[in-house]
């Protein structure tokens, strides 16, 4: 195999591709508030090529051919590109998929919804959970541990050669977003895979990136809410070039589509593999 230097040296153009993921929980099959029409245009505007999709329902396959685009019903995800395998994992419809890029390189690409309740936030701001042991124990009681485990079991079994992207709906914040500089906002708790948009944007006290939520319907939030970040786009064997959040009009979007159809915002982010 010739190294990049080499084909520098010979005067040859490495390969490079340049690729946008992204994560859409899409709120019970995309249809509650606007017709699935409207999930569709969202993923166009935001210019992805690989969408791991959560709570489809029945919709995956009309998005897709609304897209013009590839599916993996196992993994509930879309894509312009080519679907060379894919499976689920306990017999859900999260998996993963091995997706072939125009450069003929071959990436993991998995997707998951866990568990939502409980949802450790709310327990922190209910007083149910005050230390960091008892907000673990949430977690772990909450199946997403789990749930996580078997999804890794699952990319173990693929093998390490190939680059990596992992989307979902964790239903969990990022250890990356609670930290000193936000425990004003996450009631004093804090918590010292890479993560696309936190590569992108580090300061979670500057750019939090909330994903839950833009209310439901969009703008309708209780006064105790808690705004978290809760949607990822994780990679491994690439590098993240840019990040946004997709959503609603207003100022924890990038992206912006009119009326937003669900009661999370996406996030997107672009990938380099050369």
């Amino acid at each position: 195999m010739l190294s990049l230097l080499t084909l520098i040296a010979l005067g040859a153009e490495p390969q490079v591709t340049v690729f946008r993921a992204m994560t859409f929980n899409i709120w019970r099959g995309g249809t509650q508030f606007q017709p699935i029409e409207q999930t569709i245009e969202v993923i166009k505007k935001s210019n992805a090529d690989i969408v791991g999709i959560q709570e489809p329902d029945d919709s995956l396959e009309t998005i897709a051919k609304g897209l013009g685009w590839n599916r993996s019903d196992k993994a509930s995800i879309v894509t312009r590109f080519e679907i060379i395998e894919d499976w689920s994992v306990e017999g859900s419809r999260w998996g993963g998929a091995i997706i072939r890029l125009p450069n003929g390189r071959d990436i993991i690409f998995l997707n998951t919804h866990l568990n939502p309740f409980p949802y450790g936030p709310y327990e922190v701001r209910d007083k149910k959970a005050t230390t960091n042991e008892q907000l673990l124990k949430v977690e772990e009681g909450s199946g997403r541990v789990r749930q996580m485990k078997a999804m890794l079991e699952s990319l173990a079994s693929k093998g390490k050669e190939r680059p990596i992207v992992f989307t979902g709906d964790f239903n969990t914040p990022s250890h990356l977003d609670w930290v000193t500089s936000t425990n004003g906002r996450n009631f004093g708790v804090e918590f010292a895979l890479r993560d696309a948009f936190r590569t992108i944007h580090p300061d979670p006290a500057k750019t939090p990136g909330f994903t839950w939520s833009p209310g439901y319907p969009v703008g309708k939030l209780d006064e105790d809410d808690v705004m978290d970040r809760i949607d990822f786009v994780l990679y491994r064997g690439l590098t993240a070039v840019g990040a946004w959040v997709v959503g609603e009009s207003g100022p924890h979007t990038h992206i912006a589509v009119d009326p937003w159809p669900s009661d999370h915002r996406a996030v997107a982010a672009e990938f380099r593999l050369d």
